[in-house]
């Protein structure tokens, strides 16, 4: 096998082109801007000097492994033609969704131009960049996706925001978007083997969408072992929550929890770190919640450190990363079923069902009360993180990869 990888972002740290790398079976990597190569190189220095210095400093942290920078190839241009279309329709969602399928064609269609070596597999993350996909399909390459999202989140989230109008804006409708698009419509017939973080978005696809079940994997994430090297420093009674702090992520169910908490004088602390919206902030739900907003990679460490409990009360994910970066830092995990997790309820942590505000806030009091309980369920999650180091992710991968062929 000979992999073309496609993907865009830096989604964990560039970990899937490294890994066929060093198994000796990358051919060649196509994303849209790094802080190593290209455009994005000069970017990330001169951006500052030129009113960029925010956009700079996010494209600083993606950083290629060293082992893949000879086999990359960024396709800068489409990806500032789109940075400064999207600037002009940033009030509106449907056409800021538009613009960004209209990047994805536009990155793929210059992927293709480029080509495919001696490549026999194209790997793409979730049918990133189609024109590439149906290409590789014409070509009679094996297509590989890796579906890192339960693909019903959309409705799932039109469910939640029905319910809860006032915490959001209402998404626009995606699918009447997408049907402008005719090459986004072929994720599933294009794709050969899917690779799942976890067995909820396997069975989503599986039962939902029709796929086999045969021509699929689990291959749960990992995480750097660097990880397993804080030294925790707890602070009692501090409820920690990492993510975007919206409905998908179940954000008014730890509001709720954490009101329910407040009435019975548990007067925990409850940290969220991650983006959140005006919209939401100001719920009145929200009052006992201290909302942090977005943390640089080195104070989030730092926050895992001093937590008591990891609470991710999700209604669809992949594999939240969080909850194994919770893990290794010895943090009992409190999550759902649809977070994808590797968490295993009772033993390093709690599985409450999604949208069980009692639920979680009894989860929530059982563990800080308990403190010989806490301990151990502490002591499980580090032994739990060792299962999950990022070679173990790799050799997961690589063997899933094997089977796909047969």
């Amino acid at each position: 096998m000979r992999f073309v990888v496609a993907q865009i972002g830096a989604r964990r740290g560039y970990a899937v082109p490294a890994i066929l790398e060093q198994a000796g079976l990358l051919e060649h990597f196509y994303t849209d801007l790094t802080a190593d190569i290209g455009l994005g190189r000069w970017l990330v220095k001169c951006g500052p000097l030129i009113g960029f210095g925010r956009a700079a400093g996010r494209l600083a942290r993606r950083r290629l492994p060293e082992c893949i920078r000879a086999k990359t190839t960024t396709f800068a241009w489409p990806s500032l033609w789109f940075g400064c279309n999207r600037a002009l329709c940033e009030r509106d969602p449907a056409e800021r969704f538009r613009e960004q399928l209209r990047w994805d064609r536009s990155l793929g269609s210059a992927m293709v131009r480029r080509g495919f070596g001696q490549a026999t597999h194209l790997y793409t993350m979730l049918g990133e960049c189609a024109p590439i996909l149906a290409e590789a399909r014409r070509r009679g390459l094996g297509i590989v996706t890796e579906v890192y999202i339960l693909l019903s989140t959309e409705r799932i989230l039109k469910r939640e925001h029905n319910a809860f109008p006032a915490w959001e804006t209402a998404a626009p409708d995606f699918d009447a978007v997408r049907r402008e698009f005719p090459e986004q419509e072929a994720l599933l017939t294009h794709t050969d083997f899917a690779v799942c973080p976890s067995e909820v978005v396997r069975r989503d696809l599986v039962e939902n969408f029709g796929f086999p079940a045969a021509r699929s994997d689990v291959v749960p994430y990992g995480l750097d072992k660097s990880w397993l090297s804080l030294h925790p420093r707890t602070v009692a009674g501090r409820v920690l929550f990492v993510g975007t702090a919206g409905l998908r992520k179940g954000i008014h169910y730890l509001a709720a929890a954490a009101g329910l908490l407040r009435a019975r004088r548990r007067n925990y602390e409850f940290q969220v770190a991650g983006d959140v919206s005006p919209q939401t902030a100001i719920q009145p739900e929200c009052r006992c919640l201290e909302f942090l907003g977005r943390v640089p990679p080195d104070q989030m460490r730092q926050l895992y450190v001093t937590a008591d409990v990891f609470v991710l009360p999700s209604l669809a994910e992949g594999s939240a990363e969080a909850t194994y970066e919770a893990l290794a830092a010895g943090l009992p995990v409190i999550t759902t079923a649809a977070a994808g997790s590797v968490v295993r309820d009772g033993i390093d942590g709690r599985i409450v069902p999604e949208r069980d505000a009692v639920a979680l806030a009894r989860a929530i009091e059982e563990l800080v009360e308990n403190r010989p309980a806490r301990a151990r369920m502490s002591a499980a999650a580090r032994r739990r993180a060792l299962d999950y180091e990022l070679e173990k992710y790799g050799e997961r991968l690589i063997a899933a990869l094997c089977s796909s062929t047969g």
